[in-house]
């Protein structure tokens, strides 16, 4: 691995590193703070995905939706709340108005009773007996109140003494809500060993009255968790659908509930035994608030607010059916986090920019369907949105990492090569580990043909031409002769005045470069005299090039000033080459010895007379090159 790919991919990396820290800090940090990336926001989405399973290979719900005939619900709503005929008044409600609906559910057969109710305050003796006594007519579960100091010990306030010695079971309502949702429960809390509770094993009153109804005891190693909470699954199911009807001439709200049955507490109290029978028989009968004006709501991550009574019935109706979301361990959400940013940089570290993002965001998006879709079939909670946000930041950190790096690089070789050789030569060196060292700008000894050429009598001619005509006819001249020599392979260095030098080649010297640098000069040459037939058909000037050509070693490299440099070839060689231009006459191409050596075999040339060169003791042989062999080797 070159250096520069290894520092590319430690950086890489580093930065597929720094999104995995991002991830994991939203994963754990507190709901409360950062609501937007919070848990319950990812638990919100996979909501979302079971609301469309066929979008994700399910045809039905992961789950069964049928009603649950074990499971009734009584709801303190509007019609209840201040009821004549039923007796009741204002909420509270006097609590020998639970006894005689406790008495009257037990006649119709209901098998346990749940009141998500509070009953703390001391009360009046006489209406906590008429209590007591209803429940010992049908096994009643009754709520705690749980509350946490700021020394982070649990207390908990249980129900007045007369009933909870009545009650069947107690079991606690209010927990904690993570980002003030109500995501779900746990299903057992210990109090620890300090504290005015010590030591106490307390069951969530969904955990209690499903046990008491059931007689199959629940807890936190017999139920999966989710940060030892029971995950409430689906509430919109529990949205009250209904129409108002008659029975035995008594009118009543009939509300149909996803998890049984739903009346109004009035109508326990007014209905008949039979008609409570229907409704109450061999069922667990949760009571509750859902009256807007009593305000026991909560707010659910998706689905808004809804009674905490449904939320409760639902949390039962969940344990009656072993209906369960299963989370993935906190360990594995977090290896996710890490692994996937850091294939993603390995991705866009070895593949070109575009390909590289383009495969990253499919494999998010390949992720997230995947994880929904496991959501979806098998109630199987993986994290999403926070490896997704990973994945999705180690994209932007790393492609905008490699496009600025290699954007600059971009940048260099195009300032330097744009204009002197071909678009394909340029594309050539980009695709390059480091464009910037395949250049070597700091100049390197290679072996390469020096190509001048010169137009003879430019200056007189000039002299008669109009300043437009000149830089016309020039670039037209210019541009023709650049085509052929990119075409070559060569590199144009520059241009002086009508003077064009070329290098075959650079930056990439080539073992024919001597053959393309000749073969170049001809086809020049040829191209010349057409556009000279046609300039004199247009009534321009029509002029003639002389070309000269050496081999041999040079120093090639950025040379210059801070603020202005060139890539160039200097040396001896150099120096002869532009001997021999000034030598040669218009139309001919005149080389060196040590290019002759080199395309001896494919050119017919004529001798001519050895000269003198500048630094040299010894003249040059040179040689006028008249035309290609039709067998010239192909070039490589």
């Amino acid at each position: 691995m070159s250096p520069r790919r290894l520092r590319t991919l430690l950086i890489a990396l580093s930065l597929a590193g720094l999104a995995s820290v991002i991830g994991i800090a939203l994963f754990l940090i507190r709901a409360d703070n950062v609501p937007l990336f919070h848990r319950v926001t990812d638990l919100a989405v996979h909501f979302g995905a079971i609301d469309r399973p066929k979008y994700f290979g399910a045809s039905s719900l992961p789950y069964d939706d049928t009603p649950n005939d074990n499971l009734g619900i009584v709801t303190i709503d509007e019609f209840s709340v201040g009821n004549a005929k039923a007796g009741l008044g204002q909420f509270p409600f006097p609590r020998s108005v639970y006894g005689r609906a406790l008495e009257r559910l037990a006649a119709a057969g209901a098998k346990t009773v749940a009141f998500d109710v509070i009953f703390v305050d001391p009360g009046d003796a006489a209406q906590n007996e008429a209590f007591a006594r209803g429940m010992h007519r049908v096994p009643t579960v009754l709520a705690d109140v749980i509350d946490t100091t700021t020394a982070g010990r649990i207390g908990v306030q249980p129900p007045v003494p007369a009933l909870k010695n009545a009650a069947a079971a107690v079991g606690f309502t209010s927990t904690d809500r993570p980002g003030g949702y109500f995501i779900g429960q746990p299903v057992e809390i210990d109090t620890g060993a300090t504290g005015t509770n010590a030591n106490e094993r307390l069951l969530s009153e969904a955990a209690a009255a499903t046990q008491t109804f059931t007689g199959k005891p629940f807890d936190k190693s017999s139920v999966p968790t989710t940060d030892g909470r029971l995950i409430l699954l689906t509430p919109e199911l529990l949205a009250l659908q209904g129409v108002n009807s008659q029975g035995a001439g008594v009118e009543y709200h009939v509300v149909n509930f996803a998890g049984g049955s739903v009346i109004p507490f009035a109508s326990v109290l007014t209905d008949t035994i039979p008609q409570l029978r229907e409704f109450a028989k061999g069922r667990l009968i949760y009571i509750g608030a859902t009256a807007q004006g009593l305000g026991d709501f909560v707010n659910t991550p998706r689905y808004g607010s809804m009674p905490g009574l449904f939320a409760n019935a639902r949390l039962a109706d969940q344990l009656m059916r072993g209906l369960y979301i299963r989370s993935a361990p906190d360990w594995l959400n977090i290896a996710l986090m890490i692994v996937f940013p850091l294939l993603i940089a390995l991705a866009l570290t070895y593949l070109r920019p575009g390909v590289g993002i383009a495969l990253a965001l499919l494999a998010t998006a390949i992720y997230i369907w995947v994880n929904l879709a496991l959501f979806v079939n098998k109630l199987i909670w993986v994290d999403l949105v926070h490896v997704a946000i990973s994945m999705v930041l180690a994209t932007v950190f790393v492609a905008s990492y490699r496009i600025l790096i290699e954007g600059a690089q971009r940048r260099v070789v195009t300032e330097l090569f744009g204009m002197h050789v071909s678009p394909a030569v340029v594309g050539d060196i980009l695709k390059q580990d480091d464009p910037r060292a395949q250049l070597a700008l700091q100049g390197k000894k290679v072996k390469a043909t020096i190509f001048y050429s010169d137009i003879r009598g430019f200056t007189s001619m000039s002299e008669t031409m109009t300043p437009e005509e000149i830089y016309a006819q020039l670039n037209e001249y210019f541009s023709a002769m650049c085509d052929i020599i990119f075409e070559y392979g060569g590199f144009v260095d520059k241009f002086i005045g009508d003077c064009i030098m070329a290098v075959f080649s650079a930056p990439y010297p080539r073992p024919d470069d001597a053959q393309r640098a000749v073969i170049a000069a001809v086809k020049q040459q040829e191209l010349l005299a057409e556009m000279g037939k046609k300039w004199a058909q247009q009534g321009k000037k029509v002029f003639t090039v002389g070309m000269g050509l050496n081999t041999g070693d040079v120093v090639m490299g950025n040379l210059g000033a801070k603020l202005r440099m060139n890539y160039t070839v200097i040396g001896d060689n150099v120096n002869v080459a532009a001997r021999l231009y000034n030598v040669a006459k218009g139309g001919e191409i005149i080389i060196s010895e040590s290019t002759y050596d080199e395309v001896k075999d494919f050119v017919e040339v004529e001798d001519r007379a050895t000269v003198p060169v500048k630094g040299k003791i010894e003249p040059i042989r040179i040689y006028n090159v008249t035309r290609v062999k039709t067998a010239a080797p192909a070039l490589k």
